[in-house]
C-alpha cells in the first residue's frame, strides 16, 4: 500500500506545472527501496517559523501567502479531473529564502470524482481537516477550510492541531489589530457547513483582495 501511494504521489506531480509546486524530474527503484527525484527547495516551512514566533504575523503578510495558495489550490481545483490537496497546513507550506511560498507533500492529495460520495481513505491533520475529511468526501471547499485554519493560526499563533477539533474562536478576541473584514472571511472559510463556505477558491481570493 505505501509503494503503491509512493507511486502515485510521483505520477500525481509529474503532471504539474506550477511554479509554487516542487518539479519532478524522475522516479525510480534500487535495492526494493524506492526514489523520487525532485527540485531542491531552500528555505523553511511555516510550522517551523511559528514555533520561533513571539507574536503573531501581520494582516498584510497573511493576506499576501493567502493570495498565493489560492493561486496554487484555484490550479489544482481546475484540472480535469480536480485535484483536491487536503492536506493544507503551515507544515506543507515552504517559505523561500526570498518570501515566495512553495506548496509540498501531495502524499493524500486526490483527484475529485463526481460519482464517489466518500473519500476512499479519510486522512488529513486534526485541527486543519475539514468535517467532511471525516465524514464524507472533500471537494474544494474542504482546501478552504484548511487554508482558512492556516491563516488563524498565523494571525493568532494558537495551534488548532492542540484544540479541540472544527473550534475557532474568533480570530479579533486573540488579536485585535486584524480588521473585522478578515475575520469575518476567515470565519466563513471555517464554517463547518461547506455550503456556507465560498463555493470556491476564486471567491474566496476575491474577498482576500
Amino acid at each position: 500500500e505505501a509503494e503503491r501511494d509512493f507511486l502515485r504521489e510521483a505520477d500525481l506531480l509529474a503532471g504539474l506545472r506550477h511554479p509554487a509546486i516542487p518539479a519532478v524530474f524522475d522516479r525510480f527503484s534500487a535495492n526494493s527501496r524506492h526514489y523520487l527525484a525532485m527540485e531542491y527547495i531552500a528555505g523553511d516551512n511555516l510550522e517551523k517559523a511559528l514555533l520561533a514566533r513571539t507574536a503573531p504575523y501581520v494582516e498584510s503578510q497573511v493576506r499576501a501567502w493567502a493570495l498565493e495558495l489560492c493561486a496554487v489550490l484555484r490550479y489544482l481545483h481546475e484540472r480535469q479531473p480536480p485535484i483536491i490537496f487536503r492536506d493544507l497546513k503551515p507544515g506543507n507550506v515552504l517559505v523561500e529564502p526570498g518570501g515566495r511560498l512553495r506548496l509540498i507533500d501531495f502524499g493524500i492529495a486526490r483527484f475529485f470524482k463526481h460519482s464517489q460520495s466518500t473519500d476512499t481513505t479519510a486522512l488529513g491533520t486534526s485541527g486543519y481537516a475539514s468535517p467532511e475529511h471525516y465524514t464524507g468526501q472533500t471537494d474544494a471547499r474542504s482546501d478552504i477550510y484548511s487554508l482558512a485554519a492556516t491563516m488563524h493560526h498565523l494571525l493568532t499563533l494558537r495551534d488548532p492541531s492542540k484544540q479541540p477539533p472544527f473550534q475557532f474562536p474568533p480570530v479579533r478576541g486573540l488579536n485585535p489589530a486584524v480588521s473585522a473584514e478578515l475575520d469575518e472571511i476567515i470565519l466563513r472559510g471555517l464554517d463547518p457547513d461547506r455550503t456556507k463556505r465560498f463555493a470556491d477558491v476564486a471567491a474566496f481570493a476575491a474577498a482576500l483582495q
